[in-house]
């Protein structure tokens, strides 16, 4: 009976010490999920900051890409207007030698009838081109102001559309761009402002505060990107033309762009005698001459190259470019374009980039804690041990426990498309006149780093090295 009751009194015990160890395993459990949670939030944030800043890279690689392709449009179309120019010229020309020949040969049986037939259609063909081909000159200009114009409207909002697409995706992953209570938002936009804008440059004919006073680089490729006929309509020493020491037909044109102001096309021949005494040919009889131009803000009288041969001091040379400055000169509507490019061309810095920085933010009450499981009491759930001390196993989350961050960088380098290389081998160094702007993702910056956590009151131990973000 007595051994009974000491069973009795005994009974309990266990209880107790199971319900101290429960305590700790109910701590340590919630303490395990937050951490699991926690993780998976900090691994959302970090896929939604790499998408985030690659969405932004990549906008931006596409704005570069999109002024380089209006570079290249309004280049083909500058080419066009010489062509244009070119065949308004040649045509006079033509028109002019026929009715040369003509003057004379209309006096001969059946061959006056021929040549006078034939300088009739050639008059027409020339009335109807200069009448028609000014009007498609002036449609390509416009498109070209339009393209300029195009230009500097996107670069303005290139990192504004960028911030607003990179906010877009990082809600669409669960985040947001940064913290209600961080001014890191505005650091990071400054940041990526001053490198956007850094990176190219306005060319125009006058300087102001948007724009430089250069357009050679656009002038030189416009005039490189010349056909054979626009570039040279000259040839001498033909057979069955010229006759040795006796005489010689020459033929000189070509089209240039005179001081960005006008397309001048000039064309004209001349049949040249042999001078014994200077054993060279010498001026002669002018056989044709024609000339056009299209122009702003002012007729170009003087002459340019215009081929490979220039005597333009000859008569007949003098003879086109009184025709292209009076007869056939017709005035653009636009002056030659303003263009977008690298803001330092001369320095050829093959890594030449830009970096797109973007910061996201997870709230706390987006992240399924503990804290979201409430006790009786309306707290968050905690642990309490047999020696009544109470276990907090909330997450202590970054800036003042707000939530979850991540910092990502972008980066925007030209780069051409594997297996596209230049056929010579050479570096082709960054311009907006080949569209191979590229974007991928970076290191983060130490500078965008230390912003990081100056803001978050991070130790410095928890920098990350680095010493430029598309290093």
């Amino acid at each position: 009976m007595v051994e009974l009751r000491r069973r009795y009194r005994s009974r309990g015990q266990t209880l107790i010490l199971f319900l101290g160890f429960a305590a700790a395993l109910v701590s340590a459990f919630l303490i395990a999920f937050n951490t699991g949670q926690t993780s998976n939030a900090k691994m959302r944030a970090m896929n939604a900051a790499d998408a985030a800043a690659y969405s932004g890279a990549v906008w931006e690689a596409r704005t570069l890409n999109f002024q380089a392709y209006m570079n290249r449009a309004m280049i083909a179309n500058e080419v066009a207007i010489a062509q244009s120019v070119s065949l308004r010229s040649w045509v006079s020309y033509v028109d002019t030698f026929m009715t040369n020949i003509n003057d004379i040969t209309q006096f001969i049986p059946y061959v006056g009838e021929v040549t006078t037939a034939v300088q009739k259609a050639i008059k027409g063909v020339d009335k109807f081109v200069q009448a028609s081909l000014p009007l498609g000159e002036q449609i390509l200009r416009g498109v070209n102001f339009v393209a300029s114009s195009s230009q500097q409207a996107i670069n303005v909002i290139g990192v504004k559309a960028a911030t607003e697409l990179a906010g877009g995706v990082a809600q669409a992953n669960g985040a947001q761009l940064t913290g209600p209570n961080t001014p890191l938002t505005g650091t990071l936009f400054l940041s990526n402002e001053a490198s956007w804008l850094g990176l190219t440059s306005s060319y125009c004919r006058t300087t102001n505060f948007a724009c430089s006073n250069d357009l050679r680089r656009l002038r030189e490729v416009a005039l490189n990107s010349r056909d054979g006929f626009t570039y040279s309509r000259a040839w001498k020493d033909r057979w069955p033309f010229m006759l040795p020491f006796i005489f010689n037909v020459r033929k000189q044109g070509g089209t240039d762009l005179i001081d960005y102001d006008s397309w001048k096309g000039l064309d004209s021949a001349e049949l040249q005698r042999w001078n014994p005494k200077k054993m060279s040919w010498g001026k002669g009889v002018p056989l044709g001459w024609g000339g056009a131009q299209a122009y702003n803000p002012n007729v170009v009288t003087r002459v340019g190259t215009h081929g490979s041969i220039n005597e333009w001091d000859h008569f007949d040379g003098r003879k086109a470019n009184t025709t292209a400055n009076y007869d056939n000169q017709k005035k653009m509507l636009f002056p030659f374009p303003n263009y977008r490019d690298i803001a330092k061309p001369a320095v050829q810095n093959a890594d030449l980039h830009v970096p797109f920085a973007v910061e996201v933010f997870i709230p706390k009450n987006q992240i399924k804690t503990s804290d979201e499981m409430l006790s009786k009491d309306g707290k968050p759930a905690q642990a309490i041990l047999f020696n009544g001390t109470v276990v907090n196993p909330s997450p202590n989350f970054a800036n003042g426990n707000e939530g979850v961050y991540a910092l990502a960088t972008g980066c925007v380098r030209f780069s051409r498309p594997i297996g596209s290389e230049r056929a010579s081998g050479r570096t082709e160094y960054p311009s907006l006149f080949n569209p191979y702007w590229r974007a991928s993702l970076a290191t983060n910056s130490r500078i965008n780093r230390l912003a990081v956590d100056i803001v978050k009151k991070l130790p410095e131990s928890a920098l990350l090295e680095g010493n430029s973000s598309c290093s």
